[in-house]
């Protein structure tokens, strides 16, 4: 393996999947090239993919090259030196994910492809904007969005639950409009997190980290064709205007104990007010 791939996922903090990238011949020439879809063949959670796709991205445009030896801990500290100031906020985070989407890309042409994402994509981020929320991005077939964070409500975890069942029931139009099924599977969770200005000189991004952000990602990975998978933390504050029910204590990578996880089907109460 290319020893300065190698190093380039250690400063990533990735450095378990430097036998897989080995396996696969993924080199320096290879790595500006994988995309989510190559990753998930890969076997890697949406939470890492997340963070691979961030730092090939500014390697390829030339803000983050791979290096090796003790030139890596020199551009890793700098790196860590230079990052902005967040701010702590409670936020809830969603995760909405495509299901089937390798099959069906691999059955149709790259316009075709293209023009599902469109809509699917126009059809989630307006939905997450009319509850309050904001998408922080797109990851693949994923929309990523936060509730909370630049702009809070009294009630985010049930604007961001109420916006992935409105996602849920936009679906069935959206496959008609596309003459395709499409189905989704969604992931929530609430917590702490960091909000805060992230990236490179070359291009930088609001967005949020911490560990609701990896909740979220780990549950929409879990969530079946159709479901809508919360933390404890949002079926709490959501309280009973939701048809829930227990999942389970799930073991989720990245969590040292299993999680009680909650599955929501459907609202029974009007929104409060915020």
């Amino acid at each position: 393996m290319d020893v300065n791939v190698a190093a380039w996922l250690r400063s990533v903090g990735l450095p378990q999947y430097e036998q897989a990238f080995q396996d696969n011949a993924i080199d320096i020439e290879i790595l500006p090239q994988l995309t989510n879809e190559h990753l998930k063949e890969l076997g890697l959670p949406l939470g890492h993919r997340l963070r691979l796709l961030k730092a090939i991205a500014e390697f390829s445009n030339g803000t983050a090259a791979p290096t090796s030896g003790s030139g890596s801990a020199t551009n890793e500290r700098s790196t860590l030196d230079a990052a902005p100031t967040g701010e702590r906020r409670q936020v809830t985070v969603m995760f909405a994910d495509l299901a089937g989407f390798t099959e069906l890309a691999a059955e149709l042409d790259a316009e075709d492809v293209h023009g599902i994402l469109g809509r699917f994509f126009e059809t989630a981020d307006a939905i997450v904007t009319d509850h309050g929320g904001t998408v922080d991005k797109h990851i693949g077939d994923c929309v990523m969005a936060v509730f909370g964070a630049p702009v809070a409500h009294t009630n985010d975890p049930e604007r961001a639950v109420r916006a992935a069942l409105a996602i849920q029931a936009a679906l069935p139009g959206l496959s008609a409009e596309v003459g395709r099924g499409i189905g989704l599977h969604v992931g929530v969770a609430s917590g702490e997190v960091v909000a805060a200005d992230t990236g490179s000189a070359a291009h930088r991004d609001y967005t949020v980290t911490g560990e609701s952000v990896n909740l979220a990602a780990r549950l929409v990975d879990r969530a079946e064709t159709g479901e809508v998978l919360v933390s404890e933390a949002v079926q709490r504050a959501i309280g009973e205007r939701f048809d829930t029910s227990t999942a389970g204590e799930i073991s989720l990578q990245g969590f040292s104990r299993p999680l009680r996880v909650w599955r929501i089907s459907g609202a029974v109460a009007e929104p409060q007010s915020a």
